[in-house]
């Protein structure tokens, strides 16, 4: 009886996923009416496809974030410096912390963003290459309060394009590589990421339905067995 009841589990959630699967986001894209930049959130946010943001080192010190989750959201400009756009808006990032390799826990921090679009002025479409600027994010998690600087001596280098695909929709690729530090002092002295850049892509918001309706398939399953 356990191993029929083990194996339907096994048939659910494997139903379930394949359904998160299809509804997850395809391709490091996002489809908008609005062509301006940044994209703001919900319409997409920029993730690390391999889930690694950074890695900080200090002495007696090893943390790790990730799963995380940049989100642009409007209130801020644009500028035009010569044939260059200047987009300055808030970022608020949201995934997990690791420290010393204890558990993961969630992480939040927000503040101002400032990016560049190469020749991006009087252009709607086109290939444009960018540089985050400045990226400030203050924030909690349950190891105390931290900051996050984009590094002032490296430049995170990028590129977005943008294309026109009918009716009143535009496509819009992105992506930047983000050197990071990290500040556990409030910025008396800064972490630089061990690993490298984070790569980060624009991706759609994933749909919360589809999150839901696994846990809920799977949540279901469960309280009919215990009955």
């Amino acid at each position: 009886m356990r191993a029929r009841w083990v194996s339907k589990l096994t048939r659910v959630t494997a139903a379930v996923f394949t359904v998160m699967a299809l509804g997850a986001p395809v391709g490091a894209q996002v489809i908008t009416p609005n062509p301006n930049l940044p994209v703001v959130y919900p319409e997409g946010v920029y993730r690390t496809p391999n889930e690694i943001f950074a890695a900080y080192n200090g002495p007696g010190l090893a943390i790790v974030l990730t799963n995380v989750d940049l989100r642009a959201f409007a209130g801020g400009g644009r500028a035009n410096s010569g044939p260059n756009e200047i987009e300055t808006y808030n970022s608020e990032m949201v995934g997990l912390v690791n420290v010393n390799g204890g558990p993961f826990v969630n992480a939040q921090a927000t503040g101002p963003t400032m990016t560049e679009t190469f020749g991006k002025v009087g252009n709607v479409t086109g290939t444009f290459n960018t540089e985050m600027l400045s990226l400030n994010l203050s924030g909690t998690s349950p190891f105390g309060p931290f900051m996050i600087r984009e590094s002032p001596t490296l430049a995170s280098l990028g590129q977005t394009k943008i294309t026109d695909i009918g009716g009143g929709l535009f496509r819009i690729d992105s992506f930047f590589d983000v050197f990071t530090e990290l500040s556990i002092d409030g910025g008396a002295t800064w972490l630089p990421d061990s690993a490298g850049p984070a790569h980060v892509v624009l991706v759609p918001t994933p749909e919360p339905s589809v999150c839901a309706f696994a846990g809920l398939a799977l949540a279901g399953l469960i309280l009919r067995r215990r009955r």
